[in-house]
């Protein structure tokens, strides 16, 4: 179903919007970097300029946006809610596409991995939809439904005869399957450790409650769960005001923007792992992005981290772990996750030595290093 709104639906949006096509030409040059280095022998230089152009048009998308959002009108509706979604795949794309045309150059990428522009993009998506239906249109919304409403309501939920998809056929996810049970409990007592010290704080229980959301994606992705739907933060029903701007938008792009994630054997896992950042609370998110910044050159500035900022950063690898098994399903995916772990790894291993009851491997570091035997191995 995902794939015709993409032939189709989005298709259609791109010839009516300027700033939805700056959105979708953003994202096929990138798509179109990441063929050329998929066919081999590929021209960093030329791979360079291609991400250039995508990154032109992903700003000037951007810039279009912030000022369609600070005043919305009817006619901004389907622009908007579909490049807040189609910028989150470039944002990815762009940082790992980079990595690879520096190094290709024989250059060092100083900078770390890290999905902040994502996790922006997603929260704004979040912002977004909360906005459009808080405001009132001036017209009703539309009684009838299109086929392509009605078509995308009848998608079956019943997964009998339907193929596994591809991410469930990983080389990891027998082993992730295998340890993440083991590895929440470790975390979950790391954090508990810390929300019982003295220096606990709003930021230790919104940690606290991130562990939750990634528990409840974890155990739904490895175990068998009767109830296929993510039940939390804005996954769950989503009540649309009949008289507001949201309500404008056609029913095949509401529905697909609303439409709760499910991390069941047919569904693609790439849309329920992102659900994570649109999920947590703001606080945890605020506690987490300034982490995520370019390091500084003298290793010797950076300032100690507290206890809740670790935790943090540890609920956060335990997510890229998981990101691990869409690198090659999701195309903008591609080595993004390997290369964010390997990058927080080098920058802060060390600080998990520090927590107590981290006796064992932490789990993300035994995850990374399984992984860089498999691309070894391949």
């Amino acid at each position: 179903m995902d794939r015709i709104i993409l032939q189709v639906g989005i298709t259609k949006l791109a010839l009516e919007s300027e700033l939805f096509s700056h959105s979708v030409l953003a994202l096929s040059a990138a798509c179109l970097c990441s063929d050329t280095i998929s066919n081999g022998s590929a021209d960093p230089e030329i791979v360079r300029q291609l991400l250039d152009v995508g990154l032109q048009h992903h700003t000037l998308a951007l810039e279009q946006m912030r000022t369609m959002a600070s005043c919305p009108v009817e006619s901004d509706i389907q622009p908007l809610l579909a490049s807040a979604l189609i910028m989150v795949p470039f944002a990815l794309a762009y940082q790992h596409i980079q990595h690879w045309a520096l190094v290709a150059k024989g250059l060092q990428d100083t900078e770390a991995l890290t999905p902040r522009d994502a996790i922006l993009l997603l929260r704004g998506t979040r912002t977004t939809i909360v906005i459009l239906n808080s405001i009132r249109a001036d017209s009703k919304s539309p009684e009838s439904e299109t086929p392509w409403d009605t078509m995308f309501s009848a998608q079956s939920t019943d997964s009998k005869g339907l193929t596994t998809i591809p991410e469930r056929s990983h080389t990891m996810f027998p082993v992730l399957a295998a340890t993440f049970n083991q590895a929440l409990s470790q975390l979950q007592r790391r954090i508990e450790s810390g929300l019982a010290t003295p220096q606990a704080d709003e930021n230790s229980a919104s940690v606290f409650d991130a562990y939750d959301i990634l528990n409840d994606i974890m155990s739904r992705t490895f175990t068998d769960c009767r109830e296929s739907d993510i039940s939390f933060g804005n996954s769950t029903h989503f009540p649309v005001a009949p008289d507001s701007l949201l309500a404008q938008a056609p029913g095949w792009l509401r529905k697909f923007v609303l439409r709760r994630p499910r991390p069941a054997p047919t569904e693609p896992l790439v849309r329920s792992f992102l659900a994570f950042f649109s999920s947590a609370s703001k606080t945890y998110v605020n506690l987490l992005l300034p982490l995520l910044e370019s390091q500084t050159d003298n290793v010797d500035d950076e300032p100690e981290l507290a206890t809740a900022e670790v935790l943090a950063l540890d609920v956060y690898a335990h997510w890229l772990v998981l990101m691990l098994l869409v690198e090659k399903e999701a195309w903008w995916v591609g080595e993004f996750p390997f290369l964010a772990l390997q990058g927080l790894c080098a920058r802060y291993g060390d600080r998990f030595s520090d927590i107590s009851l981290i006796q064992e491997q932490w789990w993300p570091a035994g995850m990374l290093e399984v992984t860089t035997r498999l691309k070894q191995w391949k």
